[in-house]
Order: structure tokens, then sequence, then C-alpha cells
């Protein structure tokens, strides 16, 4: 038995762009509805329980006689009305929140990325029934419209948010609709118009970092006049990831004393779940060494000043030899960092380097890699390299024992290496861990911004640029990717490839263009 034709005027829940509600017939046959649009919205103060609108509205004599019109002729015709129905008289927020709540506690950054697109169609749509059949091109053109004007971009420079921001909202919601029409056999209207909602604007290239960009940040101390102890620690984690397969920084925050075992990190990715196995090197174990527990403090913050270690007393249970290992290369360190400011401060000497090589140039500043090999070649001869670099590997040779006696300590391995999950380590909630690990990599992407501003890198610094970064600059350097593919612990060989940065393109377009213009000298 079929059941009856209903029909009802109704004020429809989406805002026009004017700001008013749409007056819609909607026609409800087989459990199937769809609207015919009266061409006329007002504000819902003057919509009536009666389904009319109010004689407080100046037109409303006008308006109601459109609709007694209109149900007039519905009513007249016996066959079918030759609108479009639009199917699946299922509410679209129920799936949603189902979809939602299905995520296990380990998929965090999933099940946050769908609960804000949930926050902003419940905001954009006004009330909780957003059924399928609402879902046409104009629903997804005025939603597309709605996050333009209401998310807030997440560069302060810029007071709209960007195409990718946008589209990112829209590829969740297009990627759950897919998902509903092929496993559930739910109809949606229009579902091929969302992909058009896609911006084809300037697309945002992952830029890695240059070897030089690298070697400023890896040379940064917690003495340079601009750092803060937040900079720093936010500095060590990206530094850290960079010198350990680019590791990603959901997964060194979660980083423990107990993963290190005969000089190798061992991790369990968090998004693949492949494991990684990171060697104990000089360069990583330096950005541990700062966490080391039961050692001096090596810098005051509140000071701003090196610590004394002449004047220090050996703490209970402290390795001596790792403590004297590092006042003794920080000394020689320090001493050669005074050299730099010495003669940046030398009016004479600053201007020999923007001058040296007899064009009046631009040249980096104090923490440019130009700055340092200018320096060193002045102090050539006048200043031990050769002893700084063995108390530094002497120095690297006493952390890295020290780093592994601290892993096999029972006391110590359940603790967080890094400082941003610290008082965590008995949290069994993952919710409340994956957002202290949100709101940490928020905080350590501001800082790191912060620091490029600093040294002059013009590049959007954020953490998983390091991964980026890691991948560009091995690969120029010859690391085949099939190795760079189990170093990133990826799953597929494609996904490494989409690491490697169009700035290889270049330096080999480089590479060729001088050997052609050699080429044509040599003719």
């Amino acid at each position: 038995m079929n059941n009856p034709r209903t029909i009802k005027v109704v004020l429809y829940p989406r805002k026009d762009k004017d700001g008013l509600f749409p007056v819609k017939i909607r026609i409800t046959e087989n459990r199937k509805s769809h609207y015919k649009n009266l061409k006329f919205s007002i504000e819902k103060k003057y919509w009536l329980k009666t389904d009319r609108v109010s004689v407080s509205h100046p037109k409303h004599k006008e308006l109601n006689f459109l609709i007694e019109d209109e149900l007039k002729k519905l009513n007249l015709v016996n066959e079918r009305v030759s609108i479009e129905v639009l199917f699946g008289k299922l509410n679209l927020f129920n799936d949603l929140e189902s979809k939602i709540n299905g995520y296990s506690k380990q998929y965090y950054h999933s099940k946050k990325k769908y609960r804000t697109l949930y926050y902003h169609l419940y905001k954009f749509w006004g009330n909780e029934n957003l059924f399928y059949y609402d879902l046409d091109k104009e629903f997804y053109k005025d939603f597309k419209n709605y996050l333009f004007d209401n998310v807030k971009p997440s560069s302060g420079v810029s007071k709209t948010p960007s195409n990718n921001t946008i589209n990112s909202y829209l590829k969740y919601l297009k990627t759950f609709l897919l998902e509903r029409v092929d496993k559930d056999d739910v109809k949606v209207k229009d579902i091929d118009s969302i992909r058009k909602l896609f911006s084809s604007g300037i697309e945002r290239k992952k830029t890695p970092l240059s070897n030089n960009e690298i070697k400023v940040l890896n040379s940064i101390l917690p003495s340079y006049p601009f750092m803060r102890e937040l900079l720093f620690n936010s500095l060590n984690t990206f530094m850290f990831n960079f010198w350990s397969n680019g590791l990603r920084i959901g997964d060194c925050l979660k980083l423990k004393w107990g993963q290190i075992s005969d000089g190798v990190i061992s991790v369990q990715m968090s998004k693949t779940k492949n494991w990684v196995h990171i060697p104990l090197n000089e360069n990583n174990s330096w950005r541990i060494f700062w966490y080391i527990p039961n050692f001096h403090k090596q810098y005051n913050w509140e000071t701003q000043q090196w610590f004394n270690w002449n004047t220090m007393e050996l703490l209970e249970g402290v390795d001596s030899f790792l403590e004297i290992n590092f006042w003794v290369y920080l000394e020689l360190l320090l001493e050669y960092e005074q050299h730099k400011d010495d003669y940046e401060n030398n009016e004479y000497h600053f201007t020999d380097y923007f001058l040296s090589d007899f064009n009046l140039h631009l040249r980096g500043d104090r923490y440019s890699v130009e700055f340092d090999d200018f320096v060193r070649e002045k102090l050539t001869g006048n200043f031990p390299f050769e002893l700084f670099e063995k108390n530094k590997q002497q120095f690297t040779k006493s952390l890295i024992h020290r780093i592994e006696m601290i892993s096999m300590d029972e006391k110590m391995k359940n603790q967080y290496i890094f400082p941003f999950l610290r008082g965590f380590e008995n949290e069994t909630n993952l919710d409340v861990i994956n957002n202290k690990i949100s709101s940490s990599i928020s905080l350590i992407n501001k800082s790191l911004k912060e620091i490029g501003r600093n040294v002059g890198i013009s590049k959007n610094l954020h953490n998983h640029l390091s991964r980026h970064s890691l991948t560009s600059i091995s690969i120029s350097l010859g690391t085949d990717v099939y190795s760079m593919k189990t170093m990133l612990g990826h799953k597929s060989v494609r996904q490494t490839e989409s690491y490697i940065n169009t700035i290889n393109d270049v330096e080999t377009s480089t590479k060729n263009v001088n050997k052609i213009n050699d080429m044509l000298k040599n003719k």
C-alpha cells in the first residue's frame, strides 16, 4: 500500500545569502521528500505556527496569497508533481556522530577533524535535522561561503582562511558522503557537485629547508639573545626529529627512556604502526642531553647565563665524566661564539665581511653560514679547531653512554624524554594525552616560526618540515628512495616520493645549465 502524498508549507532551516529563511512547500510521498521553492524569504519572527506569514510583515497579504495560490495548484494536479526528488530521508548528523564515535582512541586526529566538521555543519545548518535530501548544489556552495566567513585563519597575517583550509573541510565532507554511498547504499543528491568546489588556486608547496638553513638551526645555543626556554625546547624536538630518520612530532613527544636499548631508539609509529629503529648519533643525542636527569642545569633561563661548573658539587648518581667532558667542550664552544660576537661588533671586520668579494651586496647576518665561514677563515691558526672537534667527540661518547645507562634504569623507563608531556606518564585516558599532544604541537610550531624570523629563515617553519627536509637533502646526497622509505617508516615508495620536493629539480637544472655554459665557453 502506497503512503499518501503530504504537502506542507515550511520555513526552510538554511538561511539564504541575505540571512533570511526561504519559504518552501515540502512534498512527501512514499517516504521521500522534495521541496518547491516559493522564491521569497523572511525573518523567522514573521513565521507563524499556522504555516503562514504574520500580519506584522509589511507584505504579508502578497506572500500569503503566493502560498495559497501554489497550494491550490498542487492540489489540482492529480499526477505526480514534476520536480526533482531528493533521496534519503536519513539524518546526516546521526551518521556523522556514529563515524566519530567509531574511531578508536589511537586515531585521535581523524576523530578530531570529523568532530570539527560536525561542529561547522551544525553551526551552518542551525538545527540537528540535516537530511541527505537537503544536500544539493546550493547547500555545498552555501557551506563553502560559510566556512570562508567563519573559519579562523591559522596565520595571524591574513583575515581569511586559505583555500587549502576550506578545501580540507569540503574534502572531509566528500569522503564521508562517498563512504555512505558506497558502503550503505545511501543516495545523495548532486554528490559530484562537491568536487567542483575545490579551488584550483596556487598549491602550497612543502618547500624543505636547505643545507645551510639546517646548519643555522643546528648551531643555535640557549645563550642566543632571542632564545627562551620554550623556544629551545621546541628547537630540540625539531632537530631531534631531523637527525632521527625524520621522526614525526607526535612520536617524538611520546618518546620514553625505555625505548632506547644498545644505542638504538625503537619507535612504533602512531600513524602507520610500522617500527623504525634510530641509532643514537652525535646530533640527536645532543638534543636529548638537555633533559638528562641527575645533571646540573647547563643554562639559567632566568639570569640568561651559563652555570659555572667549577663551583658546583657533583650530584649524587651523576656521571662525572659527562659533567667534565661537557664543560670542557662548552668552554671552547663559547670561546668561538665570543669570537663571532667580537667580529660582529668590530666595525672594520664587519665591513670587511660585507665587502669581502669586492661587491656591495646583502650577506647573511650574525647567525648565517656565510658569517660563520668568514669568522672561521679569519681564525685559522688562532683557534684550536682540532682540539675543539676532539673534545666534542669525547663528550658525545660519554653522552651516549650515559643515555644508555638511564634507559636501563627501571625508575626512568616510563619517563618522557622531552618535557612537553611530563606529568602525564600514568595517564590512561588517551583523549587527554592526545589533547595535550595537539596543544603542544601547536605551541611548538608557533615557537619555530619565531625562531625562523630571528635567524632569517623566511620559510614556514613547522615540525613536519624536518621530515621533508631530511628526505630532500638525503636524496640530493645520493640516498635511494627505497632506503628513505624504510627510514621514514612509509608503507609505499609513492608516499616517500611525495616528500621529494622540486628543490632537487632546481639543483639539477642549475647544474645542467652550468654544464652547458662550460661547453659553450670551451667552444
